[in-house]
């Protein structure tokens, strides 16, 4: 898509990056995600979920929220068809168009400080919905680090091997 729908040139430029980074195989998906998602979000004119973004006391939640929410319907209909890979970018698409519908309308001015703020809430939001709590996070990170602290390890992950006594 490239940012085809989002005028907004930083919007543009992110969802480019979004795009450039998907695993081969994983587009398609990711397509039919968020042109789903557009046609659900639009369905209803000016009483759609996009348009409701007018009467938003936190735009940038209800962005937030709204993307995963309507991605979440989406994957729910594709009884969990849909891949992981693709529905996470696909989410974060909707996010940023909602966020350049939103200044469109004049509601919001989205600049970085808007984008930082809307990808933080991004991931603490659809983290627990992917099962990812707090705890399973802190876990994973103390396993990662301790394995980085540990030269034998690391040098396994790296096949090296372990080191001899007395090698350099």
């Amino acid at each position: 898509m490239k940012g085809i729908l989002a005028q907004n040139t930083l919007i543009k430029q992110v969802e480019t990056q979004i795009e450039q980074r998907l695993r081969a195989g994983v587009r398609e998906s990711y397509m039919k995600i968020v042109v789903a998602g557009m046609k659900y979000a639009l369905n209803g004119g000016d009483k759609s979920i996009l348009a409701q973004l007018k009467d938003s006391e936190n735009v940038i939640e209800d962005a937030v929220k709204g993307a995963i929410g309507l991605v979440g319907v989406l994957r729910r209909a594709a009884k969990g068809a849909m891949p992981v890979d693709a529905l996470i970018p696909a989410a974060m698409t909707l996010m940023l168009e909602a966020l350049d519908y939103a200044e469109r309308i004049g509601i919001i001015t989205v600049d970085e400080g808007v984008i930082d703020e809307a990808t933080k809430l991004f991931v603490e939001t659809i983290l627990p919905h992917l099962g990812m709590t707090p705890e399973k996070l802190k876990g994973m990170t103390e396993r990662v680090h301790g394995v980085m602290q540990d030269p034998d390890r690391m040098a396994k992950l790296h096949g090296v091997g372990q080191m001899q006594p007395g090698a350099q």
